[in-house]
């Protein structure tokens, strides 16, 4: 298993949320819809919101955006597990024996060493980019030139085989000479018992329900060789949880739809679409939904807290959540999680505007 940077704690618990501006260390910090380091690639705008050097060398992260029929060659990353996650349009997907059409909401799990391919099916075509590594992030920069631009260049040629293939080793990439075919989707709908490429379709996976919200699986440990789990939380407006801690992993949050309040060291920011917030291993932090129908996106590293959500929840059949309902908070649960897990809870949860 990768060896991570596990942060100092006591540096981590007193240093002030980072906005807007990657930190070139492993703080707390969020980056608004947008920002970061951006790069045109082929027609693609890569933006890059989390480096090796942000993440204590845990993950990198980058949204891609791009047109219709902008597309890669078949890849694949030596040192690396990818994760994809559409926000927005169309993305035809390759695998070994199966091809796909992603829509918002699907995602793509492949592990090191798999080759795949991508294409954009529609005008406006996004996704977030996660790896293990970060490696494939330097390798499009060092591949592509840097834009002061928010949008990608419709009119860009596309980046050659030769120029791509010229810097790939370097970056432990490999491409592959494959031919792009239309194949049954054989994945789709369930996580798989290991570790192996597959799609999940949007309100697939493993569902557990709680309280107001809904929290679905979309990458179990098992299935990145316990680098990292992908949680899906959907669900109406809430209260803040207690603030916490924890001494190793780390908590990062996409908010995919709707409002969310991050208490991170103290301040309270506001995350809406497209806004991400990178809590390191000793950020004492809290959130709390704060409108009707949010969804979030949480990457977790390492894979050390999957049972939380079993603890918290139980498990349901049901693709969105119950408004209203009548379940307690499960104490017994918490209780649980706080004996076996790395939680540290640390008071009580923040009043609302308390940071600002």
């Amino acid at each position: 298993m990768t060896t991570f940077d596990i942060p100092v704690l006591d540096e981590v618990h007193t240093a002030a949320p980072q906005l807007d501006t990657l930190p070139g260390r492993c703080v707390p910090y969020s980056m608004a819809a947008g920002e970061g380091e951006r790069h045109e690639l082929g027609g693609q705008l890569i933006t890059v919101i989390a480096r090796p050097e942000d993440t204590g060398g845990q993950f990198g992260a980058a949204y891609v955006y791009g047109g219709k029929g902008t597309e890669t060659p078949f890849l694949a990353h030596d040192r690396e597990h990818r994760f994809l996650y559409v926000t927005d349009g169309r993305l035809q997907i390759w695998l070994p024996g199966e091809s796909h059409v992603l829509v918002s909401g699907d995602s793509v799990t492949v592990p090191a060493g798999t080759p795949y391919a991508y294409r954009m099916l529609a005008h406006r075509t996004r996704f977030l980019s996660w790896l293990t590594a970060g490696d494939a992030h330097r390798w499009s920069q060092a591949t592509g030139h840097a834009t002061q631009s928010h949008v990608f260049d419709a009119e860009a040629a596309p980046m050659s085989d030769a120029r791509q293939s010229e810097l790939a080793d370097q970056f432990g990439v490999r491409v592959h000479d494959l031919e792009k075919t239309n194949l049954p989707a054989v994945t789709g709908s369930v996580l798989p018992a290991a570790e192996s490429p597959y799609v999940l379709q949007a309100g697939e996976g493993d569902r557990w329900a709680s309280l107001d919200q809904l929290n679905t699986y979309l990458a179990r440990p098992r299935n990145t060789g316990g680098t990292y789990f992908a949680m899906h939380t959907m669900g109406g407006k809430s209260s803040y949880i207690p603030r916490h801690f924890h001494r190793e992993h780390t908590e990062n949050f996409f908010c995919i739809e709707g409002r969310i309040l991050l208490h991170a060291n103290g301040r309270e920011i506001l995350l809406t679409k497209g806004d991400f917030l990178h809590a390191p291993a000793g950020t004492i932090h809290s959130f709390a939904f704060d409108s009707h129908n949010t969804q979030m996106l949480g990457l977790l590293t390492t894979g050390v807290f999957e049972k939380f959500f079993e603890y918290m929840n139980v498990p349901t059949d049901a693709h969105v959540h119950t408004e209203g309902g009548d379940m307690q908070f499960p104490a017994e649960g918490f209780a649980r999680a706080r004996a076996e897990l790395d939680l540290e809870v640390v008071g009580p949860p923040p009043a609302r505007g308390a940071g600002r």
